[in-house]
């Protein structure tokens, strides 16, 4: 490039950039570095030329509009966990700045910025006694929960994060602004509902929202060595089609023990009888029964999973109840880390996930699972990736006569869409295709458009 190149880029970037109401970093820049690595998993390579902190939708649309003109890389982050909202000398958009929340108690709904997380939410709809479906983290990012499908403690009894979904105003490749709902892009919402991402900058989303205050929760730990029977004894009652969709069980496997909180959303003294069969369970060396808000147990784990670590994951789902040779499986796998800087966790589905919808109500494929498991890593140096990576693959492999399916927000890349988007997948390649034909929004678990 000649000097009158270079001039002529750099005073189009200058005006770029004066003309964002909000935050603009440029690579090298003291507060570009500090602020390049503020995310949960910094195992990633993410070279942004430019990070813009947008004040409000129209620094979203001057943002798309310039990545596209000037043919950058693009990406969009929020809560910062996933590790595929990354660019390399492109634009990373950093919504996080856009927090705003308005809360209906009349209609019981709230709009809320997407670039809140999880926590900033549940304290503001906390306030009417009203929540959403969430996840288990309250740092989380709720944009990308959302559009991945959005599997949390309340799942079985409210369903996904993205069932509760009703609209969104969304930025297309354009530079559009678009309002989808039911009534104005059906196609389109069944879309974000479990692929959300592939498809534009969702700005704000409208949720329908259910009377939650506190919840009755059983905390049982239990040493390894003597976890299988209680667990599988877990396994058969969880499985019962008796116990009611207000009960979930999530299960941890961790350095401190093998946890499991039994969730029940209602009172103790509708609860206390199913917290109370799970306690029986075993001889827990922990055991623990109360009322708690529902804000304090989507907190309970925050810190056992802090941001600037490096992380490596994979989440594929459940076939059926858990039974002895799964537990035995997964037990003796947790054993055998090649660093011991592992959990496995195990969240309770079914319930209202696997009620039926309409194919074109979401495209998360995964509704008849019955657990989602997550096999999670912290990976203490770089030479100990490749052995991390490797007890990964041969913990999975050794579960796959039950497992199948993995999911968007806890993949680690490797598994092609048709193992996460499933009977979804050739509808949701036509509809990128019609909405994303450059396939400008690639920085995700990505759907490739069909090229011409």
């Amino acid at each position: 490039m000649d000097s009158n190149q270079k001039c002529g880029a750099t005073q189009i970037v200058n005006e770029f950039c004066e003309s964002i109401e909000g935050r603009v970093l440029r690579k090298g820049s003291e507060e570009y570095k500090q602020n390049i690595n503020k995310r949960w998993n910094i195992d990633v390579v993410n070279t942004p030329l430019l990070i813009v902190y947008p004040k409000n939708i129209q620094d979203v649309v001057k943002a798309v509009n310039f990545s596209r003109e000037c043919e950058l890389d693009f990406a969009v982050i929020a809560g910062a966990h996933g590790f595929k909202s990354t660019c390399n000398d492109g634009l990373l958009l950093n919504i996080s700045s856009m927090k705003n929340i308005q809360v209906d108690e009349t209609t019981k709904t709230v709009v809320v910025e997407t670039g809140c997380t999880l926590g900033d939410l549940d304290k503001e709809t906390s306030k009417f006694g009203l929540a959403i479906p969430s996840g288990h983290v309250s740092h989380t990012g709720l944009g990308g929960l959302t559009l991945g499908g959005g599997i949390g403690h309340l799942s079985r009894s409210l369903g996904l994060t993205s069932d509760n979904l009703i609209g969104c105003t969304l930025v297309n490749y354009k530079g559009e602004i678009e309002k989808v709902n039911e009534q104005s892009n059906k196609e389109l919402l069944y879309a974000i509902r479990g692929a959300g991402s592939n498809f534009g900058v969702i700005t704000d989303f409208t949720f329908k929202l259910h009377p939650v205050k506190d919840v009755f929760l059983g905390t049982f730990v239990y040493p390894h060595a003597t976890a299988k029977e209680p667990l599988t004894l877990l396994g058969e009652y969880a499985s019962n089609k008796d116990v009611p969709n207000e009960l979930s069980c999530a299960i941890s496997i961790t350095p401190e023990g093998v946890v499991v909180m039994a969730i029940y959303n209602g009172t103790e003294e509708q609860g206390k009888a199913y917290i109370e069969k799970i306690a029986s369970f075993g001889v827990p060396a922990v055991s623990k029964m109360s009322m708690i808000p529902y804000v304090q147990l989507q907190c309970l784990i925050d810190n056992k999973v802090p941001h600037g670590l490096k992380y490596y994951q994979r989440g594929p789902f459940i076939k059926n109840s858990l039974n002895a040779e799964m537990i035995e499986i997964i037990l003796d796998a947790y054993n055998r880390h090649p660093t011991n800087s592992c959990a496995i966790l195990l969240t309770h589905l079914g319930g209202k996930v696997r009620e039926p919808v309409e194919d074109d109500f979401s495209s998360f494929a995964h509704r008849d699972s019955e657990y989602q498991i997550i096999f999670l890593s912290i990976i203490p140096s770089d030479e100990n990736k490749p052995s991390i990576k490797q007890w990964t693959v041969d913990v999975h492999n050794k579960l796959m006569p039950y497992c199948f399916g993995d999911y968007s927000n806890t993949t680690d890349g490797t598994q092609p869409i048709e193992i996460i988007y499933g009977k979804h997948s050739n509808r949701l390649i036509q509809l990128k295709t019609k909405y994303d034909p450059l396939n400008f929004f690639k920085n995700n678990t990505n759907i490739k458009p069909i090229q011409n």
